[in-house]
């Protein structure tokens, strides 16, 4: 697959299939709950399209699939804003947040690697931020900010489904397309487009 690659995009604009997966199987597939969120992402797509923010769109997801709890699973370097979050989250469901420092172990309990030597540095820990959230049995988890990896392990420990609000990026005020919005950021990742200077 190389789809980002494609220059014609004719799956979107007529249709086409460029893979050996047949409409039955995409049925066999979306069965169920899984039926049941696609139905209700495209409810949210589709009824608040280019309208609403990412975080008023969670909302509304939510309300369509039913759910009364909601997990927010955060990284400490953003204390502040998820304190905004939760509290409108707050407004329509029952919230949970788990910061990424639970349970205070040191990164040398591990061996991990710290960011500066000599000082204790407390360890990020999504695989106890998933357990303390499936504890309270959230509908959904909700990321904000965890980083790269960190998002992997919580994910891959998550019972419920996970989205992501924020996406860390530290150098870009958390918005990781400024890499290749910027023709900058682009010259510097040699990504440039031939055509622009």
């Amino acid at each position: 697959m190389k789809c980002a690659k494609c220059t014609h995009h004719k799956c979107y604009l007529e249709g086409q299939n460029c893979t050996r997966i047949s409409a039955d199987d995409v049925k066999e597939a979306y069965v169920d709950e899984r039926l049941e969120m696609m139905k209700a992402a495209a409810c949210t797509e589709g009824r608040f399209y280019n309208n609403l923010t990412r975080l008023e769109e969670t909302v509304e997801f939510c309300k369509l699939m039913g759910y009364k709890k909601i997990g927010v699973a955060f990284c400490i370097g953003l204390n502040q804003e998820v304190k905004l979050i939760e509290e409108y989250f707050a407004k329509f469901f029952e919230v949970y947040s788990v910061c990424c420092k639970i349970c205070g172990v040191s990164k040398d309990q591990l061996g991990l690697e710290q960011i500066k030597e000599g000082v204790r540095e407390t360890m990020c820990n999504p695989l106890m931020q998933a357990r303390a959230l499936k504890e309270k049995e959230v509908d959904i988890c909700v990321t904000v900010g965890l980083c790269v990896g960190h998002d992997a392990l919580f994910t891959s420990e998550c019972s419920a489904p996970v989205t992501c609000l924020v996406a860390k990026d530290r150098v870009l005020a958390h918005n990781p397309l400024g890499a290749v919005y910027s023709r900058y950021w682009r010259r510097k990742l040699g990504i440039n487009p031939k055509d622009q200077v």
